[in-house]
């Protein structure tokens, strides 16, 4: 496995935690200004909600093609090519009319894949003595980057249109492309990086439990908080009785609360240790704010910040799996690609699955119910994803124990 020498890691991070800023900005720039888009391309409903959930569709069909073209072209040069598709694509998508700006949020998508499915691969590859922090950072800054395009789009487009205010987010992708390649410059011209060992299919993974049980952590993570963050300000307007603009504040601390979830859990995790608390706590965690709405709506503002701090605690934990129970970086590059194709193939139900039970109930009991299960499946998919043993790297063994450390 390739190290990075001193002078050049905190380069490498900065470059890293940058590509993460943007595997979400350039979609959550789009909800702020979508009803001056809908009046200006005199777009549907449906084709609306298109916008929302063809990048979702897009983190799981290309899921496997991000892990081929890790292997094909190597991590760093897969990455840079993702950074400079997002930001092309940013910019082309507002360029012409409807069919346009769905194609191309289509793009946009497969490319923030490259970086969901490599992301965890580098960080196994460069970071493995310090995953957890790591994996933590790379998804505070994930959601750090999707909560100031969903607070700053709107004011810029006051201030200009929604066109310019979408294509401004190409800059930090730009941005993200040429860190990326000043700290990888060296080692791509070094260690030709086409050759890696990132095969993505790894010889018995997809018959590994543990490899299922991150995968269905994954899985119902993304379903429940697709479900919620869809659904929470109707909810509240319900259920506790608050205005929209409330409700958009309770939206706002359930995002924005996220980043502390993952910090918390860079610093709980450790790396040769068991993590099947941390994982059960977690969804606990999930649990209280679907529970608590249906019989305390008014505590909402604590509920949302417990809610909050689980999700993203829940999205860093299902990333930082990835590393720690992969056995190389040839497992990790196939374990990311099957955690994300089953993973948010089921998150992009739960919006849909909650929003016709309210339908045919009139009521969230059923709907919030469901998400206390799903909250229930992260616990036993973590009690099997949080065992210390590592998967891949074997074409006769897909599990076995951790290397002491």
């Amino acid at each position: 496995m390739n190290r990075l020498s001193a002078t050049r890691t905190g380069l490498h991070l900065a470059g890293l935690m940058l590509v993460a800023f943007n595997l979400r900005a350039a979609i959550a720039a789009v909800s702020p200004v979508l009803p001056e888009i809908r009046a200006d391309l005199a777009l549907s409903a449906s084709a609306a909600g298109l916008l929302t959930t063809l990048p979702v569709l897009s983190f799981a069909v290309f899921a496997p093609a991000a892990a081929w073209l890790g292997h094909r072209i190597g991590l760093d040069r897969a990455i840079l090519f993702a950074c400079l598709v997002i930001g092309a694509g940013t910019v082309w998508r507002v360029a012409g009319g409807a069919f346009t700006l769905l194609a191309v949020t289509m793009v946009i998508g497969a490319a923030m894949t490259v970086g969901n499915v490599l992301g965890p691969v580098v960080v196994k590859r460069d970071f493995t003595a310090r995953a957890g922090p790591v994996m933590g950072l790379f998804t505070a800054f994930l959601i750090v980057g999707a909560a100031a395009a969903a607070a700053l789009t709107a004011p810029l487009a006051a201030v200009w249109d929604w066109r310019i205010a979408l294509a401004v987010w190409a800059l930090l992708a730009f941005f993200a492309a040429l860190v990326w390649h000043w700290a990888t410059r060296g080692r791509r011209l070094r260690a030709h990086s086409h050759v890696e060992p990132t095969r993505p299919a790894v010889r018995g993974l997809w018959r590994s439990s543990v490899a299922w049980g991150i995968t269905t952590l994954m899985g119902a993570q993304a379903a429940a908080y697709f479900a919620i963050t869809a659904w929470l300000p109707t909810l509240l307007v319900d259920e506790a009785g608050v205005d929209l603009g409330t409700a958009g504040v309770g939206q706002a601390l359930f995002q924005v609360t996220g980043i502390a979830g993952t910090l918390l859990v860079s610093l709980l995790i450790r790396v040769r240790a068991s993590q099947v608390w941390l994982a059960v706590m977690i969804a606990l965690g999930w649990a209280v704010m679907p529970a608590g709405l249906l019989v305390w709506p008014a505590g909402w503002p604590l509920l949302t910040l417990v809610g909050g701090t689980a999700q993203g605690a829940g999205i860093a934990l299902a990333l930082t799996l990835v590393v720690l129970r992969a056995h190389d970086s040839a497992a990790a590059n196939g374990l990311s690609a099957m955690m994300q194709l089953v993973g948010y193939l089921i998150g992009a139900g739960g919006p849909v699955a909650v929003g016709v039970l309210y339908e045919l109930t009139g009521s969230w009991v059923v709907p919030m119910i469901v998400v206390i299960g799903l909250a229930g499946s992260m616990a036993l998919s973590g009690t099997i994803a949080g065992r210390p043993v590592t998967v891949g790297g074997s074409p006769d063994r897909a599990e076995r124990r951790a290397p002491p450390g």
